[in-house]
């Protein structure tokens, strides 16, 4: 299978993060990088995240003994409790980050699913065309990757004037502690660490304080 890029940074961010510290890591990283980048990470604890139009009592619902942070993609509500995340961005000059949604999307599940294979052989993409519901995992939309007709890895996007923004989640399977190594060599040809640049945490930390730690944020009354 080509490859999505010729080349790109993997990012292993070592700081387990809260839930819109998480969600403002990633604003930042597509603000920040000149090329795409994996980001894999970890949470400080237990977390659900929304979609950005999914009303906030429903998210609020769905594990009400855990706190909800609201992502700046779409898609429905997730749980984050032990499962393996990762956040893709790309420029606008990349040719994937020009792609219409559905097209993306797919390219990127290709090459999860390459990389999910060699420990997970029976996984497969889905090719139903129903509506995605609120709940994220409580079925499969088009692409979405299955292992034995389960959802085990889904995702959402935002498009901007400075690139794409893929936020993803894999639940299910045990996955080797390489694993990160594995995806991000189904993606690109070169595969570079990626370094924080000057400022990066700074401009986490006010993103997380002025948006997504913010009430008027979180709860968006009037979706």
């Amino acid at each position: 299978m080509d490859r999505l890029f010729k080349r790109l940074f993997l990012w292993s961010d070592p700081v387990a993060r809260d839930g819109p510290a998480q969600m403002a890591c990633d604003e930042a990283l597509l603000g920040a990088a000149s090329g795409p980048v994996l980001r894999v990470f970890r949470w400080a604890r237990p977390w659900v995240s929304a979609g950005y139009f999914v009303d906030w009592q429903t998210a609020s619902r769905k594990r009400p003994d855990l706190p909800v942070c609201r992502r700046w993609t779409g898609g429905g509500v997730v749980v984050h409790d032990g499962d393996f995340t990762f956040t893709l961005t790309a420029p606008r000059h990349e040719p994937w980050a020009r792609l219409r949604a559905q097209e993306s999307y797919l390219r990127l599940h290709e090459a999860l699913t390459e990389a999910l294979r060699e420990s997970n052989p029976d996984v497969s993409l889905s090719n139903h065309s129903g509506a995605a519901g609120n709940d994220c995992f409580a079925g499969p939309v088009r692409h979405d990757v299955l292992l034995r007709g389960e959802k085990i890895a889904g995702g959402a996007q935002r498009r901007t004037k400075q690139g794409l923004l893929h936020q993803g989640s894999i639940q299910g399977p045990r996955l080797k502690d390489d694993f990160a190594s594995r995806l991000a060599a189904a993606l690109a040809e070169d595969v570079e660490e990626w370094e924080t640049p000057d400022g990066f945490e700074e401009k986490t930390a006010r993103l997380t304080a002025e948006k997504y730690a913010h009430r008027e944020f979180l709860q968006r009354a009037n979706l």
